[in-house]
């Protein structure tokens, strides 16, 4: 059994290749499905920033090359391409990096707050389809555990902003009078909201939103004090605009040329700023050559970031430290999964045995005892059971979670006669497997193979 890892992100692939990996939420399920043949347990985990499958496989070598064909099927995206762009990580380098994408490590903006929210909404949908399993739930459950820790004991997510906090940034920045400026945001998501929360922050006065639904918006506009105009009218918001930001979850762009180039013919001299931060983009790329148009999208956003990112930069060592001790308490628990089921089998024994005892000894005193004398008689056998079994349990686990939990788990059953159990043989196979094979990132053997499929 291994834990993989196959994606792409930010520092890997052009935000081009990116759109065409990204999987909406209403989509997932289906590329979990596909992946579910390759791979007894899977989450799909899909970002402005980073697309990645995480997935449990009995082969590291095999696992990685189908996980790959599953993302260049599904996604339409040609097999060498994706290979060339991305990065796969397995067992504990690939438990290391989800801990690190959750504590905000791998973030545009490190520290941002909103991927922790993906990866338990991804993880959800892996639940709610029923193609997570015990392993990935427990891995992404940690991964969170370990976000938080992050933020809470660090200064990673203090003394900069999220991609939203940038582009309302950016306004200020290109902006001298952007309190008096006219701010248009197009879209009403997550990202949309904590732009205009970050705009209303940031003195911005006069805030426009349009959206294709009211409910959410006309909510949002309502918080903020914003005026919420429909979608119909969006021509007429360009017009008065002095600064775009654009989130929605269309699937392709909805400024064009010849869209915007008929509202600057109408704004006369006007410059107008765009600020892109949707994936797939919502303004055409060609929109940027218009003359008095500055447009930027989440690539861009990069270098305007980087000036704000330096204090949080110095903390990456410390979370680092904290990933490093999340990490090695679930890969505790994971070698603990070889001797479960020998504890399991011994504390089923061991309550047998006190039950037939109990039983022959009430038989004999049934006339003498009451009810609550027998309730405290089952009550102590019950104590001096737990109390046997408690440090053989944890010296059991103990050495699971050294890599020689197989030794001991046969002696037990060999010393206590349980019966062998399958399940286990494949525990134990597995935690070997995971302790003495080779880095399959650097060993040439894997990556022959996935050159080479």
């Amino acid at each position: 059994m291994h834990i993989i890892v196959v994606g792409v992100d930010h520092t890997t692939a052009s935000i081009a290749l990116r759109e065409r990996l990204a999987c909406s939420a209403r989509y997932i399920p289906q590329q979990l499905q596909a992946a579910s043949k390759v791979a007894s347990e899977c989450v799909f985990l899909s970002t402005c920033n980073r697309i990645e499958l995480y997935a449990v496989c009995q082969d590291a070598i095999q696992g990685r090359i189908d996980l790959l064909r599953v993302l260049s099927e599904m996604r339409q995206v040609a097999l060498d391409e994706l290979e060339a762009h991305c990065y796969c990580f397995i067992d504990e380098r690939a438990t290391a990096h989800l801990f690190g994408v959750a504590a905000g490590l791998y973030s545009l903006v490190p520290g941002e707050p909103q991927i922790q929210g993906q990866v338990v909404d991804a993880l959800e949908i892996a639940q709610g389809s029923g193609y997570a399993g015990p392993v990935t739930s427990a891995l992404f459950r940690a991964a969170v555990v370990a976000g938080k820790r992050a933020r809470s004991e660090t200064g990673i997510s203090k003394n900069a902003a999220s991609l939203s906090h940038v582009a309302v940034q950016l306004a200020r920045h290109l902006l001298p009078d952007f309190h008096q400026a006219s701010v248009l945001l197009i879209g009403s998501g997550k990202m949309s909201e904590l732009a205009a929360r970050n705009l209303k922050d940031n003195g911005a006065r006069q805030i426009v939103i349009v959206n294709r639904t009211q409910a959410h918006a006309t909510e949002l506009a309502e918080s903020l004090q914003a005026t919420l105009r429909p979608f119909q009218e969006l021509s007429a918001a360009l017009l008065e605009a002095d600064v775009v930001i654009s989130s929605t979850k269309a699937p392709h762009a909805i400024l064009t040329p010849e869209i915007m180039a008929q509202v600057m013919r109408q704004r006369g001299e006007r410059s107008l700023l765009m600020i892109d931060i949707a994936l797939p983009r919502d303004i055409d790329p060609a929109v940027g050559a218009i003359s008095d148009i500055h447009l930027y999208n989440l690539d861009d956003l990069q270098s305007e970031v980087e000036r704000g990112i330096q204090l949080r930069l110095l903390e990456t060592e410390h979370v680092q430290s904290i990933i490093e001790e999340e990490v090695q308490s679930f890969q505790r628990w994971l070698a603990s999964l070889s001797v479960v089921d020998t504890i399991s089998d011994l504390r089923q024994k061991a309550d047998e045995l006190r039950q037939q005892e109990l039983t022959r000894i009430l038989r004999q005193f049934s006339s003498t005892l009451s009810e609550r004398e027998v309730a405290a008689v089952q009550e102590l056998t019950k104590r001096l059971m737990n109390k046997l079994l408690h440090t053989p349990m944890l010296r059991l686990k103990d050495a699971a979670a050294a890599g020689q939990g197989h030794v001991y788990a046969e002696a037990m059953r060999y010393l206590f006669d349980l019966e062998e159990n399958n399940h286990e043989s494949d525990h134990r196979n597995a935690s070997q497997q995971a302790r003495h094979d080779p880095d399959p990132v650097d060993c040439p053997e894997i990556t022959s193979a996935v050159a080479k499929p």
